[in-house]
């Protein structure tokens, strides 16, 4: 395999990771701001300020319906080296990766990932083929400072696609099948071979999986996707399946059912409308804020050699 070349535009950087600004969202999925991926994986701030960010989690199969998995890097501050689905990240605090509507932001992030930690080009991946199935909230500690807390955006694809993995993000990849996957995780279960599952997959995996993977074989995906309901699993909230806010009220999510665009109507629709602008403001009128967060950050980085030595992108 040749070795990884970054193009311009590829935001996989040691040094830029870690300030990146994660989507902080609420339980119910509503946009409540923006912080450093830095500080959304501090587990000091998920227990005492309950910070919860908006991440995706894709989960590729090729035309055998051959799932693909990757390795993390072992440079990774959380959870290096254990196996997990395609790709694991998070939407930024940007316009693009704001977007709603058709769950748009979600899918413009998981491009813009696939390419950075894979290779693959967003031209053989369109934003269109993406399938959005649900979502889940979970919270799961790393080591004794660092963890997760995401609202997790499930997303598959079915492509056959050429792989040129980054070093930096990916330590192997590989595509099983149900038998293989089945013996991954009876290793992982036995703590054979040093095999180690991240805490996400093995959550899609125990409670979703199976029965989405017969529906990416007989190419029914669409009829199975539940994006109203949030899946509380893994200590991540108090209650478990819940539907969202909207829904609880009579609304409904942009794009809910099978990621097609829904509508709320009346004044439901006109306060989303308005939150869209005032978050979109919010990316201008935030960035001295930003700014001097960063350079924080960054004297915190130096000390603890995470610029250098390791990557923190989920």
């Amino acid at each position: 395999m040749p070795p990884w070349t970054p193009s311009k535009g590829a935001l996989c950087s040691r040094t830029s990771a870690p300030l990146s600004p994660c989507i902080l969202v609420d339980e119910q999925d509503n946009v409540v701001g923006h912080e450093s991926k830095y500080n959304c994986h501090l587990m000091e701030n998920i227990e005492s300020r309950k910070v919860l960010h908006r991440a995706f989690s894709v989960f590729l199969f090729n035309s055998k319906y051959e799932l693909l998995l990757q390795q993390r890097s072992a440079t990774k501050v959380t959870f290096p080296l254990v196996w997990t689905n395609t790709c694991c990240s998070h939407p930024l605090y940007r316009e693009s990766e704001l977007v709603e509507g058709n769950f748009l932001g979600v899918r413009n992030a998981a491009q813009r990932k696939l390419f950075d930690e894979l290779g693959i080009p967003a031209e053989a991946l369109p934003v269109d083929r993406f399938t959005p199935l649900g979502r889940m909230l979970y919270k799961a500690p790393s080591d004794g400072k660092w963890g997760e807390h995401e609202l997790d955006y499930l997303l598959f694809v079915v492509a056959d696609v050429k792989l040129l993995p980054n070093p930096d993000e990916v330590a192997d990849v590989r595509y099983v099948n149900r038998e293989q996957l089945k013996e991954l995780l009876e290793k992982a279960d036995a703590g054979e071979e040093g095999v180690k599952l991240s805490p996400w997959f093995r959550l899609v995996v125990d409670n979703f999986l199976l029965k989405w993977w017969d529906c990416v074989e007989s190419g029914t995906l669409p009829e199975v996707a539940d994006m109203k309901t949030i899946h509380k699993l893994g200590g991540g909230g108090e209650d478990e399946d819940e539907e969202d806010e909207e829904e609880r009220s009579g609304g409904r999510r942009e794009g809910g059912g099978g990621g097609g665009v829904g509508g709320v109507g009346g004044r439901g629709e006109e306060e989303k409308e308005h939150r869209a602008h005032r978050q979109l403001e919010a990316v201008g009128g935030g960035e001295q804020h930003q700014a001097n967060e960063n350079q924080s950050i960054g004297r915190e980085l130096e000390k603890e050699g995470v610029t250098s030595n390791n990557t923190l992108s989920n």
